[in-house]
């Protein structure tokens, strides 16, 4: 069996544009993938801001109940001092606290 030059060459290039076609398909699906991967990269971003969103507020409102501890410890203060000098009321003086 012998191949002429003309069938040897169209064998060369059919085997070309199926290796092009396969390398296309390839790239192709490279592609889908980056893309899918720069979607949830930008997901996670997104997830990450909010994270610190949260952390802010959760941050002030820690400072807001520190302040409010200190001043139900100025209040119970206040009321001790005030019983202590007012007798006949710091029942009344305990009740309002508490």
């Amino acid at each position: 069996m012998t191949i002429n030059l003309d069938e040897l060459a169209g064998i060369v290039r059919q085997g070309f544009k199926e290796m092009h076609q396969s390398f296309a398909e390839v790239n192709s699906r490279i592609d889908k993938i980056e893309n899918r991967l720069d979607s949830v990269e930008q997901r996670i971003d997104g997830l990450e801001h909010r994270m610190t969103g949260l952390e802010q507020r959760m941050n002030g409102i820690e400072q807001r109940m520190d302040k409010m501890d200190e001043r139900l410890v100025n209040i119970e203060n206040d009321v001790s001092f005030l019983s202590r000098g007012f007798g006949e009321h710091s029942v009344l003086l305990n009740r309002l606290v508490n």
